[in-house]
Formats: C-alpha cells, sequence, structure tokens
C-alpha cells in the first residue's frame, strides 16, 4: 500500500526534482527552476532561510519560492471483488502546495507578478501529467478542480531594495488506488 511518506515524498519529486539536499531537507534544482521554484521540502520547516528562496537559481535573479507539500485529509474506501479480501480500495487525498516567494525589489508589484507566473507555472505541471509522476492515479480531476489562493497582501520589509514576502496555497484532490 502506498504510505502518506510515499505520497508525500513522491509530490515533493514531481515539484522539486530527485535530487534531494539531505542536510537542508530539501529537493532540488526543481524543473520549474526557470519560473524561480528553487526547492521543495515534503514537510513542514519552522523557517525558511533567506538564501533558500534563491538557492540554484541564476545569480541575477532576485525573486523566488520554496515549496512544502502537505496532505489536509486523507480517506479510504475498499472496493470488493473477488472474496472477502480481494478489490482494491480508493484513497483520495486532499492535497495542498504552500508557496513562499521572496523578492528583493523596489517595485512590489512585480514580485506579485512573478508569483502569479510560478503559480501558472506549477499548475501547467499539474496538467502536464495527472498522476503527479506516477505517485497518484489523478490529481486535480475531481469537482473541486485546482484551487490557487494567495494569503496577505505582500509584505515588504525596510531595505534597499526592499525584501518583499507573500504565500499562496495550491489545492485539489488526487486519488491512489492500492490493491486492498
Amino acid at each position: 500500500m502506498t504510505s502518506r511518506r510515499d505520497i508525500r515524498t513522491g509530490v515533493a519529486v514531481f515539484f522539486g526534482g530527485a535530487t534531494y539536499d539531505s542536510a537542508a531537507r530539501i529537493y532540488r534544482p526543481t524543473p520549474l527552476i526557470a519560473s524561480g521554484l528553487a526547492g521543495v521540502r515534503p514537510y513542514w520547516t519552522t523557517r525558511f532561510e533567506d538564501r533558500d528562496f534563491l538557492a540554484g537559481l541564476t545569480a541575477d535573479r532576485k525573486l523566488g519560492a520554496v515549496m512544502s507539500v502537505h496532505i489536509t485529509n486523507d480517506s479510504e474506501r475498499r472496493i470488493a471483488l473477488g472474496g472477502p479480501t480481494g478489490g482494491f480500495k480508493s484513497r483520495p487525498l486532499q492535497l495542498e502546495l504552500w508557496v513562499w516567494h521572496y523578492a528583493r525589489t523596489a517595485v512590489i508589484e512585480d514580485a506579485q507578478a512573478d508569483l502569479d507566473d510560478l503559480l501558472d507555472a506549477i499548475v501547467a505541471r499539474i496538467h502536464g501529467d495527472r498522476t503527479l509522476g506516477g505517485t497518484v492515479v489523478e490529481a486535480g480531476e475531481s469537482q473541486r478542480g485546482i484551487q490557487v489562493a494567495t494569503g496577505a497582501v505582500p509584505q515588504a520589509e525596510p531595505g534597499t531594495p526592499p525584501t518583499v514576502r507573500q504565500e499562496a496555497v495550491i489545492s485539489f484532490d488526487a486519488t491512489v488506488y492500492p490493491q486492498a
């Protein structure tokens, strides 16, 4: 049976790439590095360091993001086939991709536009492979679809240029069908 750890790690690898930095506990370089996604963690951390947001990005890029995978709901229902223990289980999951964006830019609107472009790239990656690299059978295919929500207004910290921080969440349902 596919464990929660397997699913979480599979999603992190799909978005973060196959290379795991065990010291930083993050997958990078990501397939979305050109869009500013510097790394993906399968689990939460208490705080990302500023350097995490730009790690591996081109030296002139001052806008970057990191992501964590969160499983908000996990249920299963047995689909009986061929006797008392045969069959499969339908296991729908609710997944959230938390994205934290960091920018060193004098124009806050540039940071917002960069986050919009990254969110579009993440959704396009889901559209390109609804199995998330074989981790699930279908992602974003439920009636709920794929939902994108941004947090509060961007927070600008003083400096030259200022540091702009913002966050977003991409949520969707995904389903696996482990053998019963």
